[in-house]
């Protein structure tokens, strides 16, 4: 009997696991998993992915880890029937990643889910429920959670030495036209175009869309969540706010005309409900640095710095003198999550943490594309107008 399916964890069952999608980011995941594999009693014994270079570079890659050859398949619906495994590590492109996830509770599997969680609100909504309903155990990949500088940043934030907070500033920076692959070499024999497709719309085998996916709506909302994501969820993580209230947006296409649907440049502004506002913005036209600042009446933390003053504070709880963010040790987001499999207790980054970043992310997401503010409906968990 696997892990998945008895009540009661026992100390030497080992986990089974199958990596669905193995490309460049998987390949992080599945070198994570076999770094801990042995304290936790864990091996990848199936691999799936839609590309063939990829899912026979993977298997022979897990045959030299553990001894023994993995299964392979491009179908994930069909890993998820093979028996003897208790959870997955979903790796693929954004707009699989939560319809791969409901799929994978309701088989009764637990996940290591790649963020962001989803391309759509309603992809996240469904999964959510997917997994609270069937009770599993979900981590999903926002990593800084589990880096100490980050844990340091929080415990700051959360012990109110900030004071009353009121902005959030981060902006990320690069020069380049990030995600546009060369695409020369993908063959049309090489690739599942069907799996691949999954619920869209469908369309005829495109190598330029199958490598360079990042840069088309059909599978990603674009920077907010292949980048904005990783930041977006640090403000529940940082302060313990929940979903955020409202949101707008702008940007546009400014330096890379190659063909790509979304923005390069972007900004949006997120206000939170406990009476903050959130700036985040990303641009691909110039690396002039980046920003992260934490801005309260007491004073600032500046990320960046790795420091906490009291600029901008004012009053007699303004902080006196300048501190460096206490050091604090990296822990394993993929060990935390194996290690929560036996438990069943919540990972660092449980269900609750990707469905909050998903409002954030899709809010702001939605606000450009509409053109609209938008606004988050906790009842009906819906982004509406307003």
């Amino acid at each position: 009997m696997t892990l998945a399916a008895e009540k009661i964890k026992g100390a030497n069952d080992r986990i089974h696991v199958v990596c669905i999608g193995t490309g460049g980011r998987a390949s992080g995941l599945m070198s994570e998993l076999q770094k801990v594999a042995k304290d936790c009693n864990a091996v990848i014994t199936g691999v799936c992915d839609v590309y063939r270079p990829n899912r026979e570079a993977a298997t022979k890659r897990v045959a030299q880890w553990f001894g023994v050859e993995p299964r392979m398949t491009s179908n994930y619906e069909e890993a998820l029937q093979w028996p003897d495994v208790d959870a997955v590590i979903i790796a693929t492109p954004d707009f699989a990643h939560s319809p791969i996830l409901a799929a994978a509770a309701r088989a009764g599997k637990d996940a290591y889910c790649e963020k962001p969680m989803c391309a759509t609100l309603d992809q996240a909504r469904e999964a959510y429920k997917a997994v609270k309903e069937n009770h599993r155990i979900v981590q999903i990949g926002t990593q800084h959670r589990s880096e100490g500088k980050y844990q340091a940043a929080a415990e700051v934030v959360r012990s109110g030495r900030l004071g009353t907070l009121s902005r959030f500033v981060i902006a990320i920076n690069f020069h380049q036209a990030r995600w546009m692959r060369d695409y020369n070499n993908i063959k049309k024999e090489d690739v599942d175009w069907e799996r691949f497709q999954m619920h869209l719309p469908k369309r005829p085998f495109d190598p330029f869309r199958f490598r360079c996916w990042h840069l088309f709506r059909d599978y990603t909302n674009g920077l907010p969540g292949l980048w904005g994501s990783h930041y977006l969820d640090l403000i529940p993580f940082f302060t313990g706010a929940t979903y955020p209230k409202s949101g707008v947006a702008h940007g546009g296409i400014y330096v890379w005309k190659d063909g790509r649907e979304h923005a390069d440049t972007f900004h949006t502004l997120i206000e939170y409900p406990q009476g903050f506002l959130v700036s985040w913005a990303m641009a691909l036209g110039n690396s002039a640095g980046g920003t992260f600042t934490v801005h309260g009446t007491n004073g600032t933390l500046d990320f960046n710095k790795g420091e906490v003053s009291g600029d901008g504070g004012a009053g007699p709880d303004r902080i006196k003198e300048a501190e460096k963010l206490p050091r604090r040790p990296d822990q394993s987001h993929m060990k935390n999550w194996l290690e929560c499999i036996r438990s069943r207790k919540p990972p660092i980054a449980d269900i609750e943490a990707g469905y909050q970043h998903s409002v954030a992310c899709c809010m702001a997401a939605e606000a450009f594309f509409t053109g609209k503010r938008m606004v988050y409906n906790e009842t009906t968990m819906e982004l509406i107008p307003g």
